[in-house]
């Protein structure tokens, strides 16, 4: 499948980026509520992923089809909303066709994990996908990658606390929020020190707000949801880790 290249920043391509948000905003209006998943779904795989739509951060997950079946269903949200679109398609001859209420539609394939030794790109042997979205006659290239998956179906976060999704989702937005404000005092609120943070293979851990000087690496994470393995939900594709009382690592790239 072509591929359409990344947009230009020039002042056409924004107009095009700015009606394209819009877009997301509104179909927003139709969201999913946190972990729902229609009774079909439910205790089926799903992929995970991150990237850029445009030059917009998205996530999307995708609930595995059946064994023989074609059919498709998943959301998506974008960094301004993290509010779950729905999506409904198809798998056909290579590609994932998935549609959106609002009208847009995304045109994916599947990246080659390198390992898939000539047999076709799945969901297994695959470590993302790439294509694009268009609505009208709006086109942006969406590029993302693979950052876990999971069962459909429950609540995201059971393994790491006993609030509400919801809940949970709102303190690690508060952090993240604080970061982007640049307020370490406020980020603190959010850690549960000690804090610790690896950097070059060495970790060192860190105790109050003036140290928290290793904040920028998340301006680009996206508090929802979000992947969980050992008790913990991560942001920014592993870069920190939250517990059931805040963040509780740091790993710097």
């Amino acid at each position: 499948m072509r591929t359409v290249p990344p947009p230009h920043t020039d002042g056409h391509s924004r107009r095009r980026i700015a009606l394209a948000m819009g877009a997301l905003l509104a179909a927003a209006s139709s969201v999913l509520p946190a972990g729902a998943q229609s009774a079909p779904s439910a205790g089926r795989p799903e992929s995970m992923y991150e990237g850029v739509l445009g030059t917009g951060a998205i996530g999307m997950t995708i609930v595995h089809p059946r064994g023989g079946e074609t059919a498709l269903t998943g959301h998506y949200f974008a960094a301004g909303v993290l509010k779950d679109i729905p999506l409904t398609g198809s798998f056909q001859a290579g590609r994932l066709i998935l549609r959106e209420a609002g009208g847009g539609a995304f045109v994916l394939a599947f990246v080659d994990n390198g390992f898939a030794g000539g047999k076709p790109l799945d969901f297994g042997n695959s470590i993302g996908l790439t294509g694009q979205w268009t609505q009208g006659a709006t086109r942006l290239a969406v590029t993302l990658g693979s950052t876990g998956s999971r069962v459909a179906g429950g609540r995201r976060y059971a393994q790491v606390t006993r609030e509400s999704d919801e809940a949970f989702e709102a303190r690690v937005q508060g952090f993240h929020r604080a970061v982007l404000a640049g307020d370490r005092a406020a980020a603190a609120g959010y850690v549960a020190f000690p804090l610790r943070v690896t950097s070059a293979g060495k970790s060192r851990q860190i105790a109050s707000a003036e140290q928290l000087d290793c904040l920028d690496v998340l301006k680009e994470a996206l508090p929802h949801d979000m992947f969980v393995a050992r008790g913990q939900a991560m942001i920014g594709n592993g870069v920190a880790w939250f517990g059931a009382n805040g963040a509780v690592a740091i790993n710097l790239p």
